[in-house]
């Protein structure tokens, strides 16, 4: 299996999962978010057994971003770090703004993933 990353890096304003989910439809393939670094002036995530989104806004350091990117879909959860040193997290959603510049490295496989369907 080969791997070929792609290091994404994001100008102020622009939307962390559209951003994503963008590359993915580019690239044709499957992959996965290696590594992150960057900050946020806005943070839309979802937490377990929500409902609706949790917003935060201010300057929000990225601490990680993990989740697979295809041309279907994304599937994103970040934890985010406040001026205060608290960290929040869930899933990543539409509106997660840039703040000052993100770089996104992503990695696609050269091949298409199956997904085992008898898996819950």
């Amino acid at each position: 299996m080969i791997m070929r990353s792609i290091s994404l890096q994001l100008p102020p304003g622009s939307d962390l999962r559209k951003s994503l989910e963008d590359v993915g439809r580019n690239e044709k393939k499957y992959g996965y978010v290696l590594g992150v670094v960057g900050n946020l002036s806005k943070v839309v995530f979802k937490c377990p057994g929500r409902s609706s989104p949790s917003v935060l806004e201010g300057n929000l350091e990225i601490i990680t971003l993990n989740g697979t990117v295809s041309k279907e879909a994304v599937h994103l959860h970040i934890s985010i770090s406040d001026g205060a040193c608290q960290v929040w997290g869930g899933h990543l959603e539409h509106g997660s703004l840039v703040l000052k510049g993100a770089d996104v490295l992503v990695g696609f496989l050269d091949h298409e993933i199956i997904p085992d369907k008898s898996l819950p």
